[in-house]
């Protein structure tokens, strides 16, 4: 590790005013929109890459090349893809759930039964929850699930991680804030941004079929509404918010994912009733350990008071599974904190969350896993490509078990009433590029 230069002069620092404040802010917002720009160069908004025709026939029902290339061929009304050179032809994902849609093989929830809200959770800051819903919701969308993601962080890591700048490009009515303040404010004059849909908050993204409502700094506010709400509204349910905000727009979607921020809130407290099963992550490290012991007493005390007040309707997740993230195969310690977690913690994934570098390096450059191509120059993993296998494999193991437990909640469940929906078998995960 090289040293700091010790014989360059610096002057002492200066002292900071409000106004240094405002300008250092101004400076760090730009500081923040060059990264983003460099990031998605030459594009304004994030493209997704097109999809190779192994990669679809695999998302078409685990179909070999050659039974892919044979019933394209049958159909020529299918989309047929762009042919880049004689060995190399490419699909766009609409074109993936347009075959899929056409070979009956959408993995859609089940005919009468209701969409699943999952919320990704932990009051502790670090653990990956970012990165776990950003990726199940492309590895679900991918395989032909109508996905929602709704941001609950303030700090709107996930908002940006779709080439969304939070607090220049989304207005704070554009968020789940006016569903948090209602209708009128507490002075009694009528809140200009609430239309009583959450519709209007929800943004396309650049993957088909998976939208997102965003966040921004101004979600913050929502906990000071709701305080001046449970003040001002007799018979005010602070926590039934989100869940009437997401029936406005629930039977659009077979799953809707929530990126919650890492405290104990209003806003939390929302997303834990709303949610019909709960991933909560968890990396193998003795702080974390401690911290997930804290977090089901946290749990466990909001859902008693939801329960005082709601009477004979108790709240009950279908289920609430520890996800181990950022967990490195190598480490002993890793190893041993992982084998106790399951031990006395049964429900946990089988799979795990590999801490990887190839991870840390897409970061930066707002790409997932799901989002590399290796043909293109800026969207290429800048590494060793069985490294980026090995990571992509391990994500899609990991999806892949959430998306079964998804199905197994969807086949115990008693028939509500719904609009139908065609169901079927789920395909095979994505291979790589």
């Amino acid at each position: 590790m090289s040293e700091l230069p010790t014989d360059i002069p610096r002057k002492p620092f200066g002292r900071l005013t409000l106004e240094d404040l405002e300008e250092l802010a101004s400076k760090a917002q730009g500081l923040i929109e060059a990264a983003r720009d460099a990031a998605i160069d030459p594009h304004h908004r994030k493209v997704l890459r097109p999809f190779t025709a192994p990669e679809v026939a695999k998302l078409c029902g685990n179909l070999t090349v050659d039974t892919f290339s044979r019933r394209l061929k049958k159909d020529d009304q299918l989309p047929q893809g762009k042919l880049v050179n004689a060995r190399r032809r490419e699909f766009s994902l609409e074109d993936i759930h347009t075959l899929q849609a056409a070979w009956g093989i959408t993995p859609r929830r089940p005919p009468d039964k209701k969409p699943l809200v999952l919320s990704v959770c932990n009051f502790k800051g670090g653990v990956a929850k970012t990165t776990t819903t950003a990726h199940l919701g492309q590895y679900l969308c991918l395989h032909g699930y109508r996905t929602l993601i709704v941001d609950l962080d303030a700090q709107a890591s996930l908002t940006q991680t779709f080439g969304i700048l939070p607090h220049t490009e989304v207005p704070s009515s554009s968020t789940a804030r006016p569903f948090f303040e209602g209708p009128v404010h507490p002075g009694g004059e009528r809140n200009p941004d609430w239309t009583g849909t959450l519709a209007s908050a929800i943004q396309k993204t650049h993957w088909h079929q998976l939208d997102l409502v965003p966040s921004n700094l101004g979600l913050y506010g929502s906990e000071f509404a709701i305080a001046g709400r449970i003040r001002s509204e007799e018979n005010f349910m602070f926590y039934t918010v989100l869940d009437e905000a997401l029936n406005t727009v629930k039977d659009d979607y077979d799953v809707i994912l929530l990126d919650t921020a890492p405290s104990l809130s209003f806003v939390n407290s929302n997303a834990l009733y709303a949610a019909d099963a709960l991933v909560i992550t968890l990396p193998p490290a003795f702080l974390d350990l401690q911290s997930a012991s804290l977090f089901y007493d946290l749990i466990a005390d909001v859902v008693r008071s939801i329960n005082q007040v709601q009477g004979n309707a108790e709240k009950v997740f279908e289920f609430g599974a520890i996800l181990l993230t950022r967990f490195k195969p190598s480490d002993a310690i890793h190893q041993k904190i992982s084998s106790w977690i399951r031990s006395f913690l049964s429900d946990t994934f089988t799979h795990a969350m590999v801490q990887t570098v190839v991870l840390e390096k897409l970061g930066p450059r707002l790409l997932t896993l799901y989002e590399v191509d290796h043909t293109e120059e800026s969207a290429k993993y800048e590494g060793d490509r069985k490294a980026f296998e090995r990571a992509l494999e391990a994500m899609n193991d990991v999806n892949g078990e959430i998306e079964r437990a998804i199905q197994d909640v969807w086949s115990q469940q008693t028939i509500e009433r719904h609009p139908p929906s065609p169901a079927a078998v789920s395909p095979g995960p994505i291979v790589s590029a």
